[in-house]
């Protein structure tokens, strides 16, 4: 899922120091260092990006609010940029958390059928068990035929 960077949110994160400034403390630093230097520029100054995680989602937020509380410092159009950012980050981190939920139930399951068939393989669990009266096994009465059962 891609999502597009306001130019001028864009522009502030760029000139932002995020390999030893103050931010760069914060666990997600790197993810969103990476996710921001593999995006693409798109219409105008946008910056349009493909985030592998919602952390990376939040760490952008952050900085948009943190335009939004100092604003004597920030242009008007940051202050556009942050707001917009904010007002499509919810949906977009929303969207990108279902579908990782929705990859993560699927790959769960996958492994549970696997993990299902490797523990049946050579059981009765699924097959025809036969039995067979021969001359060394005893029995109540003689089968001229293979009997047996289907389990599933």
């Amino acid at each position: 899922m891609s999502v597009a960077i306001p130019g001028a949110l864009a522009d502030f994160l760029a000139r932002t120091d995020l390999t030893t400034g103050p931010a760069a403390t914060d666990a997600a630093a790197p993810a969103a260092r990476e996710t921001l230097d593999a995006g693409r520029r798109g219409r105008g100054r946008t910056l349009v990006i493909t985030p592998r995680s919602t952390d990376v989602l939040q760490f952008i937020s952050a900085f948009a609010e943190l335009i939004l509380t100092n604003r004597e410092w920030r242009t008007p159009a940051e202050i556009r940029a942050a707001r917009t950012w904010l007002d499509r980050a919810g949906r977009a981190a929303t969207t990108l958390a279902a579908d990782l939920a929705t990859a993560e139930g699927e790959a769960r399951y996958a492994a549970t059928l696997i993990t299902r068939a490797e523990a049946t393989e050579g059981t009765w669990r699924g097959e025809w068990i036969g039995e067979r009266t021969t001359a060394t096994t005893p029995t109540l009465f003689p089968l001229d035929r293979e009997q047996g059962a289907l389990f599933a």
